[in-house]
């Protein structure tokens, strides 16, 4: 009866995670953002980890060989792949917080070395029983070494939610929240099931996380430039205005406005697609070139927009030559059949260019246009 209401658990969650891969972002792999990869790659791991456990409850018990069988390669496989979505997690949430992926390289070989660890273990205890073992009628027991294996996973665990909570300043309280649903209910869940075996929580509170963790990508999706990954309209309408209230609360608060030139050039002499490469590819380097707390926005066309809040013109021009130089760096590269170009307009709020958000974006724009045309 019990393992009958746990394989409905499973099958639930099961449901749920085939839900939110149907429904999730079906671009191809290498136009998915970083943290939509790894939330995939989540989905995929928690469901293998569902699957598995549930065979093992389902043959956990039963009489003869095959069962017997069952229930060692199922948990062999159950405990190899235990470490997959934590560390799928830390991943995801480190580039929650930092936006970058070049990071990802620091932290994946510590973790790989974590999950050969385990899996070298989990492949030795059918033999030796060493993390577990399967009794004569066919029950699943904890080995010597599980506590040790236990401690392994609670550490990571706690781990990413010391991570998040230390950079908890570096992204909005919606992400913050969302980030907390995974470590703090696993921490919970993981020692209860520790403490109760039997008990299912631990893959249920990671189905939870995943739902929660799907609407976060869906509202940050919908305020992203579809084809470039940074700020779409809406979304530099909506920060604008926030800013725009900070600097009359005594905020700071600079913009930049820039175009591509030539840009209709590239698109009737090497086609649409070379355009749109264009595109991505300056969406790369402003990303590159400003600090985590700027935003950067597709306004429309081949014009972006950087809000920043430097309290000195210099520091702008600072930034200004960092973009020009990070497009130097690029074009050196010959990787396109073209040069790329900006015209870039900046302006201080409150230094004479007040007023609404839309004022602001036309003087702005007026700027760049006066610079374009000086050139």
């Amino acid at each position: 009866m019990e393992n009958a209401l746990r394989l409905q658990i499973y099958s639930l969650c099961l449901f749920i995670i085939a839900i939110l891969w149907f429904s999730g972002d079906r671009r191809k792999a290498s136009r998915i953002d970083p943290d939509s990869r790894l939330y995939r790659a989540m989905l995929i791991a928690t469901a293998f980890m569902l699957l598995v456990d549930s065979i093992s409850w389902f043959f956990d018990g039963k009489p003869g060989n095959l069962s017997r069988d069952a229930v060692l390669i199922a948990n062999s496989l159950y405990y190899i792949g235990h470490t997959i979505p934590v560390a799928l997690f830390i991943l995801y949430s480190d580039f929650q917080i930092f936006k970058d992926e070049r990071r990802f390289s620091k932290l994946v070989l510590p973790l790989a070395l974590i999950e050969v660890a385990v899996a070298i273990l989990a492949v030795l205890s059918p033999f030796n029983g060493i993390l577990f073992t399967v009794d004569e009628a066919n029950h699943y027991v904890r080995g010597a070494w599980f506590p040790v294996f236990a401690v392994t996973q609670y550490g990571l665990a706690a781990f990413v939610l010391g991570h998040v909570l230390h950079h908890r300043k570096r992204i909005s309280r919606r992400v913050f929240v969302s980030l907390l649903t995974y470590p703090l209910p696993m921490l919970i869940a993981a020692i209860a099931q520790m403490l109760f075996f039997g008990l299912v929580l631990i893959w249920p509170t990671t189905t939870l996380f995943l739902v929660v963790a799907a609407f976060n990508l869906e509202n940050r999706r919908s305020k992203t430039d579809y084809l470039t990954g940074v700020a779409n309209r809406r979304s530099l309408d909506e920060e604008l205005e926030r800013r725009i209230a900070f600097c009359e609360s005594g905020g700071v608060l600079c913009g930049l406005l820039l175009d591509v030139d030539d840009f209709k050039k590239i698109n009737d002499r090497f086609g649409h697609e070379a355009g749109d490469r264009a595109l991505e590819d300056v969406a790369t380097i402003l990303l590159s070139s400003v600090r985590v707390d700027d935003c950067v926005a597709r306004m429309g066309g081949d014009e972006f927009v950087v809000l920043a809040d430097f309290r000195e013109e210099a520091t702008m021009e600072e930034l200004v030559r960092r973009i020009e130089l990070a497009i130097e760096n690029h074009n050196a590269t010959n990787q396109r059949p073209y040069q790329l170009s900006l015209s870039i307009g900046r302006l201080s709020y409150g230094q004479g260019h007040g007023g609404t958000a839309a004022e602001f974006l036309a003087s702005l724009d007026a700027n760049m246009y006066s610079r374009k045309k000086a050139r």
